[in-house]
């Protein structure tokens, strides 16, 4: 199944096409919509018609006892198709036609009216008009009004979505459309569980199981390619299997990280540690040589202090005409000593 093929899968499912409805169509007819009878309309037939031109999915909803159509077009291109407003009315000649083959008019003989919804993921953003009519050459204003006039609602995933993070507003309309943009735009395999595990909470399982498989698929074969940081990831067939494994790797991812931070943080402890130890050892080195010096300088101070009242003893004993054995025994100086003192 190709990427465009995952998508039309996810929105084969009835609660994709009401979140669409509800999040990103802001008209009152919405709100009174009832949503009990939505239902696929089958329109395989259409597209081989055109060989499989068109990557489509058609439901119809009840409003006032009166069927609504809903034609949404999964444009999922590099870049926006400035022809799309031909091709959706292409398309939807195409299922009028339909409708009347199989009298499937309503009950005033009419056509029902079509919702169409183009739903566009490219990285460029959608520049181009929506309007059949400005593809048209104007020749003149009394000529415009033979000029088709057809609109499309388009919804450009990268202005409706311009964070990956679950935001309060998201948990409180469980919007899971919303919340599979977020997934395309979640940056690593911690957001994009945590969109995992909100979405398992919105989900009503069992009953919406078929969409958990769904969404399942498209996470592998459309998330997981298009993100590096998430192809270790095996294929599963459930949304809560993907979960399971998102947080088994994320846990991993965790532990790893923390392995390294730890020993990054021993390498850089030890360091750090030598540096301060260098550092202590210096100052407590400098701290004990200075007390070393000034003990030994108040020795020496001491000494010398002595020194000098010994000499100034023997002097005064020479002016006092003591003998020189007498001064050399009291004093302990030599006789050279002495003598200097005499001089």
């Amino acid at each position: 199944m190709d990427n465009d093929g995952s998508y039309k899968r996810i929105f084969s499912e009835p609660r994709m096409v009401q979140d669409l409805l509800t999040g990103y169509i802001h008209q009152d007819w919405v709100k009174d919509a009832d949503f009990s009878t939505l239902a696929r309309v089958k329109s395989d037939h259409i597209s081989d018609n055109w060989d499989q031109r068109f990557n489509d999915t058609v439901w119809k909803v009840k409003l006032h006892n009166s069927w609504i159509y809903v034609c949404i077009m999964l444009e999922f291109q590099s870049r926006p198709d400035r022809f799309m407003p031909l091709r959706m009315m292409t398309y939807l000649g195409l299922l009028y036609e339909d409708i009347v083959r199989s009298g499937q008019l309503l009950q005033t003989g009419r056509l029902p009216p079509v919702l169409p919804v183009v739903l566009y993921n490219g990285t460029p953003r959608w520049q181009h008009s929506v309007e059949i009519f400005d593809l048209i050459e104007h020749l003149s204003e009394d000529f415009q009004c033979f000029m088709p006039r057809l609109s499309f609602l388009l919804i450009d995933e990268g202005d409706a979505v311009r964070d990956s993070q679950i935001s309060e507003a998201m948990k409180s309309s469980q919007n899971l459309v919303t919340a599979l943009f977020a997934l395309e735009n979640a940056p690593d395999k911690y957001a994009i569980l945590t969109v995992v595990e909100e979405m398992l909470q919105w989900l009503q399982l069992p009953a919406q199981q078929s969409l958990s498989r769904a969404l399942a698929g498209w996470f592998d074969r459309v998330l997981r390619p298009a993100k590096s940081n998430i192809d270790d990831i095996p294929a599963f067939g459930d949304l809560t299997e993907v979960n399971t494994m998102l947080r088994e790797t994320v846990q991993s991812w965790y532990e790893e990280a923390e392995r390294k931070g730890l020993a990054a943080g021993i390498k850089k402890g030890v360091a750090e540690g030598m540096e301060k130890g260098m550092e202590k050892g210096m100052e407590k080195g400098m701290e004990k040589g200075m007390e070393k010096g000034m003990e030994k300088g108040m020795e020496i101070g001491e000494e010398k202090g002595e020194a000098a009242k010994t000499l100034q003893f023997a002097k005064t004993m020479l002016q006092h005409g003591e003998p020189m054995e007498k001064i050399m025994t009291y004093t302990g100086l030599s006789r050279e000593t002495v003598e200097s003192l005499d001089k």
